[in-house]
């Protein structure tokens, strides 16, 4: 069995981040049915029986299983909650299901800064971030906003 590293999020501030900075890539994958399986149980989210059976996806049209957009978004949030390290808070998240997500694709989590500034004494940020697969299509684009503390000064 495979060990589970665990790695703290950085210890930064809103001074460390600036607009068109561009977040480390994390890659995930490939992207496996268990994956999509170990989700539905975390979630209990059963009821889309073509994202674990590839039967019932071709009897419904489709190329095969289609790893959840749920899914993928919480792979999102949390490598964006790992950037931005334990002094941001996240405030809004929203993404798109543009392309899918099949077994064996590779995941590719991409974030860029667009915009910083000062609201009620604390630094905010606004970021766009999207996750791209092995062919550089984008399946899954975002948008954030996240208040990230000063600095003491």
């Amino acid at each position: 069995m495979p060990s589970v590293k665990t790695v703290e999020p950085p210890d930064l501030f809103f001074e460390d981040f600036a607009a068109g900075q561009e977040l480390p890539t994390v890659t995930k994958g490939p992207m496996m049915v268990g994956h999509q399986v170990r989700w539905a149980g975390a979630c209990d989210n059963y009821d889309s029986e073509f994202h674990h059976d590839e039967y019932v996806a071709k009897a419904q049209g489709l190329p095969g299983i289609i790893l959840s957009g749920p899914l993928m978004a919480s792979y999102l949030v949390s490598a964006l909650a790992h950037w931005l390290g334990r002094n941001a808070r996240l405030l809004r998240f929203s993404d798109r299901n543009v392309g899918s997500t099949m077994p064996r694709d590779m995941a590719h989590l991409h974030g860029r800064i667009q915009k910083t500034y000062e609201q009620d004494g604390e630094g905010v940020l606004e970021i766009e971030c999207w996750i791209e697969n092995q062919r550089g299509e984008i399946t899954t684009p975002g948008r954030a906003v996240a208040a990230v503390t000063r600095r003491a000064r």
